[in-house]
């Protein structure tokens, strides 16, 4: 299980760093469209829709993520992390939602996102090390 555990770290964090590219797609593609015509609701879909469905889809990772945290016995510490990041992912999702009412909130949105991309960061190259240190050296022939 923990060799699932690690697999999924980098694949989490993949899918961060997918997700942040989206987000620099989004913001070109409706950047480009305002010298066509005025923006309207379907262009900032347009741009930003997958943006949004992929979010969706790293919160869903990021769950069973902490899940497979639990089902490979961790330990505490990293569970924590694996909780927080979570955490973080449910606060993207609420910062995403109230950033469109209040636009000063959506300054915390990407701010957000650098800490979600730091910690999934962390989690992947971290334990990959904590396993190669945990490893016993072989055995002399």
């Amino acid at each position: 299980m923990r060799a699932v555990y690690k697999v999924w770290a980098w694949l989490v964090f993949g899918a961060v760093c997918f997700q942040v590219g989206l987000a620099g797609y989004g913001a070109f593609y409706v950047a480009n469209k305002v010298d066509e015509s005025p923006v309207d609701e379907d262009t900032f879909e347009d741009g930003f829709g997958i943006h949004a469905g992929v979010g969706y889809l790293v919160f869903l990772l990021v769950l069973l993520y902490l899940l497979i945290a639990f089902a490979a016995r961790v330990g505490k510490p990293r569970i924590i992390r694996n909780a927080v990041l979570f955490g973080l992912l449910i606060l993207q999702v609420l910062l995403a939602w109230f950033g469109f009412e209040v636009p000063v909130i959506g300054f915390f949105h990407p701010v957000n996102a650098l800490l979600i991309f730091a910690l999934s960061g962390y989690l992947a190259i971290s334990f990959g090390r904590e396993s190669a240190v945990a490893q016993p050296p072989p055995a002399a022939v």
